[in-house]
């Protein structure tokens, strides 16, 4: 490589590694006066930083890292976002009525903030501002009018304030709103309690909730509407579970607990895309069709994997993973196909791997592994999603290499002499067309383990697997947690705690499977 060649790399490499996809800055204009701040777009939309319009507005800004929450506090309202959510609440401070609403995409959360999609959330800043705004796309300008607006009659609030002293339950209400983008079930709790825990299948989903008592009689009472066609309270040990059932046509769904305002909310989302009124090419349609899945069960025969507390060895707990994943997918998405790079304990090399999901035409590949520490037991604990990129940090370039390092026990190790860190790069550029998918699919597989799992997320990261160089499509490398953590190894180790797993995966995987179909048909039509 000359010179100039090594300079295009390296720029396309800060490009592809940046934290930021830069968009043109967000201007704020009000009269003559204007005000700056960074824009950043992702996957069209451009978001901001909740911290930097709290500062050019002159509002008051908490932040609280735990719970990935962010509030601007305005002189009578304050509104609040959630990370990787949706929702945002408006609350009075005068009256401390609420109300909840729901944008078409989630806020979210990046370097200890939480970043907002301003062409949606830029009404709901005028609300709590009491000034009335406008969003210019084309401009990505914010235009503030020197008329006020009357926040307390425009928003329907919700009035049915309870006194909490006589609620006898810890889920005493349950209603029902109709909203542009779906159906939101709003379910009223007495106290703090932890999210509950969910899954869908043949059109009902269940919510898991644990040591609280519910309201029998809101079953009978909740009303149907919007996808809701009604809903039953059995109990599972005794915790009670929810059963809600829906009616054809409902996108995808989101659970998500909100202490401040009491409440458990529970979105259904409508499909904003049918297919089937698009008059497109079947062939093409059918040429980017979501139907082939392949798991990959990191190590496998004479290579372990990992050698966690009490001699657990990561090939196992890998493999028990992938099969409780592959299961679900079976039981509930008829049309696609499970392949597994290894369907039992054998050695598969990792080019192999790669191979096997482009012989198969896969759609998501996505390779199951644990993490360890060589110093055991630990404090470290926590799942990881993995990208293919070059390792930022020197733990996610430890992990690479200890997963690499697999390739000593091949035949022919010599092959990969040529992923040189320069070569590397070259091969990310490559997938750079997969990539976008990839981070989506990682996004919402990190949401739902922050909802499902019992072992913390450390979040998304990116590192050099050669295990993802071979794949032609979209990928991840999973480390499901650290097995020598005497905690994670616990649950890692235990039937439950895999399925939880699963389960979590699985939900990603239908999430993202209308996400990468809706995404296809609208760039054949474009």
């Amino acid at each position: 490589m000359n010179k100039k060649q090594i300079n295009i790399v390296l720029l396309v490499f800060y490009l592809l590694n940046s934290n930021f996809i830069f968009g043109s800055d967000l201007t704020i204009k009000l009269g003559r006066s204007e005000r700056k701040i960074p824009s950043k777009e992702i996957r069209g939309i451009e978001y901001v930083s909740s911290k930097a319009l709290a500062d050019v507005f002159s509002a008051n800004y908490f932040y609280n890292e735990e719970r990935q929450k962010a509030e601007v506090k305005f002189k009578d309202y304050r509104l609040k976002f959630t990370g990787n959510n949706q929702f945002i609440i408006l609350t009075s401070k005068k009256s401390n009525q609420h109300q909840i609403f729901q944008l078409p995409v989630s806020a979210k959360s990046e370097d200890d903030e939480i970043l907002i999609p301003i062409k949606y959330a830029t009404k709901y800043l005028g609300y709590a501002s009491g000034m009335e705004l406008s969003y210019n796309e084309s401009q990505n300008l914010i235009s503030i009018k020197n008329n006020k607006i009357d926040t307390k009659s425009i928003v329907k609030w919700n009035d049915n304030l309870i006194d909490i002293s006589t609620v006898k339950y810890d889920i005493f209400s349950a209603k029902i709103e109709t909203k542009a983008n779906g159906t939101l079930l709003r379910l009223g709790a007495k106290r703090t309690l932890r999210e509950p825990t969910s899954s869908i299948k043949d059109n009902t989903l269940y919510l898991f909730f644990s040591n609280i008592s519910v309201d029998n009689s809101l079953a009978s009472t909740l009303k149907p509407n919007g996808f809701i066609r009604g809903m039953q309270i059995k109990y599972v040990n005794g915790n009670p579970q929810m059963e809600i059932k829906l009616k054809d046509g409902y996108d995808s769904y989101e659970v998500f607990y909100d202490e401040e305002i009491g409440e458990v909310l529970v979105s259904i989302h409508n499909k904003f895309l049918k297919t089937e009124n698009l008059n497109l090419d079947s062939e093409e349609i059918k040429k980017w069709h979501f139907g082939v899945i392949v798991i990959d069960p990191g190590h496998g025969g004479k290579d372990p994997g990992a050698i966690g507390l009490n001699g657990i060895k990561e090939k196992d707990i890998n493999f028990g993973i992938a099969q409780e994943l592959g299961d679900l997918i079976k039981s509930n998405l008829n049309d696609v196909k499970v392949v597994y790079t290894r369907n039992s304990d054998y050695f598969v090399e990792l080019y192999k791997r790669g191979k096997i999901a482009n012989e198969n035409k896969g759609n998501l590949f996505i390779s199951i592994h644990c993490n360890s520490t060589a110093k055991k037991p630990t404090n470290a604990s926590g799942i990881e999603v993995y990208l293919l990129r070059p390792g930022r940090t020197k733990e996610a370039i430890d992990i690479a290499a200890f997963e690499n390092s697999v390739i000593s026990l091949e035949d022919d190790p010599n092959r990969y002499q040529k992923l040189t860190d320069e070569n590397f790069i070259l091969v990310s550029m490559a997938h750079s067309s997969n990539m976008r998918y990839s981070e989506s699919f990682a996004d919402m597989l990190n949401t739902e383990w922050v909802k499902q799992a019992r072992i913390p997320s450390r979040g998304i990261k990116q590192a050099g697997f050669y295990v993802l160089v071979g794949a032609s499509m979209p990928s991840v490398l999973i480390e499901a947690g650290f097995l020598s953590n005497k905690n994670d190894a616990k649950y890692l180790s235990s039937k439950s705690g895999q399925k939880q797993i699963a389960s979590s995966i699985y939900d990603a995987i239908v999430k993202y499977r209308q996400y990468y179909e809706n995404s296809i048909i609208n760039e054949i039509k474009n």
